[in-house]
């Protein structure tokens, strides 16, 4: 894994739904695309689920889940394209890969998971769906994944189609850290400030301020986030502050009880 899974139960569930929203309608696209190959208008919705399944991954850290959806939607943009006509035999190994993001997201609903085994077989399914989507034999594949070190999340995620991100430029010399956020709170600006939030954690920070003096709108991942935040937070550990909400934010905060969480009351 690539860093820690945030184990409260809110972003877990929103990983959850995000997977049994979307999972219906991969099935039911791939097996539309089996019938008649022609068919492409299901690739717009099947993209945007293997784009949100991975960014939801990604809030709650469970990188197989990241790899195997990231994969399917590079493949869902290439159709897209019309680089890529999806046929029988693509639609054959996506459908095995929804079949592993559904069972991850069965997994996560245990007190403890053996991620590691979700690992091991998510790298070779990552590199079979990566072979048969560009027209390659897999048996080269499995090949190059034995002679290759296994890719990093990181490297994984250099092509990903994501524009917005949390800005974040602390100074790593002093104690307390300041996590800059974006004009709007989406899954990749939370997933971004979560990596951000865990290094504080880890570096011992005295204080972590999230600076919202930009923000003026956050999706409901944004804001599940924010509401996880302070209970991850051991007793003695960092002070965790809002700062720069606007108005508007404020109202949100209250109404929801985000306010109550933090030291500031979200000033």
């Amino acid at each position: 894994m690539s860093g820690e899974i945030f184990t409260d139960s809110s972003m877990l569930e929103i990983f959850r739904a995000e997977v049994e929203t979307h999972v219906e309608s991969l099935t039911s696209g791939l097996l539309a695309l089996e019938r008649n190959p022609g068919d492409t208008s299901h690739v717009d919705e099947m993209m945007r689920g293997a784009h949100s399944i991975k960014g939801a991954a990604r809030i709650v850290g469970i990188d197989p889940a990241v790899r195997v959806a990231h994969v399917m939607e590079d493949g869902f943009v290439a159709a897209q394209n019309g680089k890529l006509t999806l046929r029988p035999e693509h639609v054959d190994v996506l459908l095995r890969g929804v079949d592993m993001l559904n069972r991850i997201a069965n997994a996560s609903k245990a007190a403890t998971v053996d991620w590691k085994s979700f690992d091991d077989e998510a790298l070779p399914l990552v590199s079979e769906i990566t072979a048969v989507l560009a027209g390659k034999p897999v048996a080269a594949a499995d090949a190059s994944m034995k002679s290759a070190p296994s890719p990093s999340l990181a490297a994984a995620e250099t092509v990903a189609v994501e524009t917005v991100t949390a800005e974040t430029a602390p100074d790593r010399s002093a104690h307390d850290l300041t996590i800059h956020f974006p004009a709007r709170i989406d899954t990749a600006a939370a997933e971004n400030a979560r990596l951000e939030f865990v290094a504080g954690l880890d570096q011992q920070r005295g204080s972590i301020r999230l600076d919202l003096s930009k923000t003026v709108d956050l999706d409901a991942t944004g804001l599940a986030f924010l509401a996880a935040i302070p209970a991850q937070i051991a007793q003695g550990g960092p002070v965790v502050e809002l700062s720069g909400v606007g108005t508007d934010l404020k109202n949100l905060f209250k109404a929801t009880g985000i306010d109550q969480l933090y030291s500031t009351g979200g000033h």
